[in-house]
């Protein structure tokens, strides 16, 4: 695209231990951050979990979800009580409702509870696998919000750009990707975000409003979780 560059990520992204949102009321919502690959140029808070993030499978497992239901604060709803914007992280979340606890953010993301869900967006290439964190045995709601801003924190190949099917879809990335660094104030903070490159949650093209999760009929018959973004 003549006059338009994107730049991509040449190391790998290291991220910091996930952290369990606190917990605080608010009605606003909220609107990312690591590696380098870029296209062509052109919040209260709630608990963040302060225990290590790990990504080892345990020595056990749980039936995968079928005629299964999702935690209240992560089921699908056009009016969920958690606002989130998924490219940013999970301490930047917020809340509807008045005096919930951070320890739900403890609590198993589905019931019965799994060692690991795999998410699936819409129209994004790229499914997400949570798994459990620090209790090794089910995954938690802090996990979901964790582990999603993670995912789509990673970079985006050259190839993977590339792929994008038609012109529009790829100007609609590219105007994400300027839009999440230059919103940064800091000059400095701005600069890093945008060397770092082209991430997944730029191929979201700004629907990034955490709306919820629900289950929907996969193929063979078996059920898949879908991440609903707005």
């Amino acid at each position: 695209m003549p006059g338009k560059h994107v730049r991509f990520a040449s190391i790998s992204t290291a991220y910091p231990p996930p952290a369990v949102p606190s917990l605080s009321y608010s009605v606003a919502s909220v609107p990312s951050s690591s590696g380098p690959w870029t296209p062509p140029s052109r919040p209260s808070v709630l608990p963040s979990s302060h225990h290590g993030h790990s990504h080892h499978k345990r020595s056990h497992s749980y039936p995968a979800p079928q005629a299964t239901r999702v935690h209240s604060l992560l089921a699908y709803s056009h009016h969920p009580v958690i606002n989130y914007d998924v490219s940013l992280p999970s301490s930047t979340i917020t809340t509807t409702q008045i005096g919930l606890s951070t320890t739900a953010f403890s609590e198993p993301a589905v019931y019965s509870p799994v060692s690991s869900i795999v998410l699936h967006i819409p129209h994004h290439i790229w499914p997400i696998t949570v798994h459990a964190s620090y209790n090794g045995h089910y995954v938690t709601v802090n996990d979901v919000f964790t582990e999603v801003y993670h995912a789509l924190r990673k970079n985006v190949t050259s190839a993977e750009y590339n792929a994008i099917p038609s012109k529009k879809e790829t100007e609609k990335v590219r105007m994400a990707y300027e839009t999440r660094y230059k919103r940064l104030r800091d000059r400095h903070a701005s600069q890093s975000e945008k060397q770092q490159g082209v991430k997944r949650v730029d191929f979201l093209t700004g629907h990034t409003r955490f709306m919820g999760l629900s289950i929907s009929p996969g193929h063979g018959g078996s059920s898949v979780w879908v991440l609903r973004l707005s």
